[in-house]
C-alpha cells in the first residue's frame, strides 16, 4: 500500500488559515505524527480538516455546557388578560443542545480518527504493513516479548 502513496505529497504541517483555536491547535498537533505514517497524502486532507472540525465541535460544546450546564430550567410566563406578565412557572428541565453536538461530533472524531490511523488499532494495521513477512511471532512484530505487564 505505501508504494502506492509514493508520488503524493505530505499534509503541510501549517493549519489552512479558516481552521481556528481548537481546530488549528489539532491540525498541529496530528498532522506531524500523520506526515511520519507516510500514509496519509494531501488526497486525505479533507478528512484530516474534518475532523479537527468535529474537535472544534466537540470542544465548544464542552466549553457551553460547563458555562451553561448540562440542562436548563424551563420557565412559561403566565400572562394575565392585557397580557402583563404576572407569574413564572417552573416547566422542568430540558438538555443542554450542546450535548447532542457533543455525541454527533464524538461519533465524527471516532470514525475519521479510526480511518487516519488515530486509534490503537489502527495504528496497529499502519505497523503490520511496515513489518517484514519473515517476522513469525506477534511477540517480535510488537518489539519482542520479554518484558512482563
Amino acid at each position: 500500500m505505501l508504494e502506492k502513496t509514493v508520488g503524493l505529497d505530505t499534509l503541510p504541517t501549517t493549519p489552512p488559515n479558516y481552521l481556528k483555536s481548537y481546530a488549528r491547535a489539532m491540525w498541529q498537533k496530528i498532522v506531524p505524527f500523520l506526515n511520519s505514517t507516510k500514509v496519509v497524502k494531501t488526497p486525505d486532507r479533507a478528512m484530516v480538516e474534518a475532523l479537527c472540525i468535529n474537535y472544534q465541535v466537540l470542544r465548544e460544546s464542552y466549553d457551553a455546557i460547563n458555562e451553561n450546564g448540562i440542562q436548563t430550567e424551563i420557565i412559561k410566563s403566565v400572562q394575565n388578560s392585557s397580557g402583563e406578565i404576572i407569574a413564572h412557572d417552573k416547566q422542568g428541565f430540558k438538555p443542554n443542545p450542546a450535548l447532542k453536538s457533543i455525541d454527533s461530533a464524538s461519533v465524527k472524531i471516532n470514525s475519521l480518527g479510526s480511518q487516519l490511523g488515530l486509534s490503537p488499532s489502527a495504528r496497529a494495521q499502519l505497523t503490520a504493513l511496515d513489518v517484514d513477512d519473515d517476522a513469525t511471532n506477534v511477540a517480535d512484530i510488537l518489539g519482542g516479548g520479554d518484558n512482563d505487564f
